[in-house]
């Protein structure tokens, strides 16, 4: 019980750290942003549809080799047997090595719609958080909680190339 507490307090305090940087970050709005919708110079709403579909285009291989992880890694039965145990080394280093290739290529597309942006760097922290702690045996609620999370991120990346006919 003091364990999940610590771990739902942990997570609260990352996210309370993320909201805050993500705060001091944001630029602050433009001149022509915050003119009256009838002045001349008034911008238009941005198009992210190129910028999401070169990110896409760039993220989807790494995206199925994660679901090869994933899927690879699960199918060795349930959490806590012998086959399932002895994959969890690999799969922890597999999954290490992927959120190293993931995260640069993120970093590469700033100019992508921020839903887009948000939902894969959650899906990808979520991935690396999974395991830093994950051991062979029975999975924690820690980690139970960190999968269902990092299944609900992946939604976002998966519908947003899916809708632009990128599919992996």
């Amino acid at each position: 019980m003091a364990v999940g507490m610590a771990a739902t307090a942990l997570l609260a305090l990352v996210a309370l750290v993320v909201g805050i940087v993500a705060l001091v970050t944001r630029p602050a709005p433009s001149d022509a942003a915050a003119a009256p919708a009838n002045q001349p110079g008034t911008t238009t709403p941005a198009d992210f549809t190129e910028a999401n579909r070169a990110l896409c285009a760039e993220i989807a291989p790494l995206m199925a080799e994660n679901d090869q992880i994933t899927n690879g890694y699960v199918d060795q039965g349930e959490p806590g047997t012998p086959a399932r145990d002895a994959a969890t080394r690999q799969f922890v280093n597999d999954t290490l090595a992927w959120v190293a290739r993931a995260q640069p290529v993120l970093d590469q597309h700033p100019n992508v719609e921020p839903y887009f942006r948000r939902s894969l760097q959650r899906f990808i922290d979520d991935r690396r958080l999974l395991v830093v702690d994950l051991q062979p045996g029975p999975l924690t609620s820690y980690a139970k909680t960190l999968y269902a999370d990092s299944v609900g991120a992946y939604s976002g990346p998966l519908h947003l190339c899916h809708d632009l006919g990128i599919k992996w």
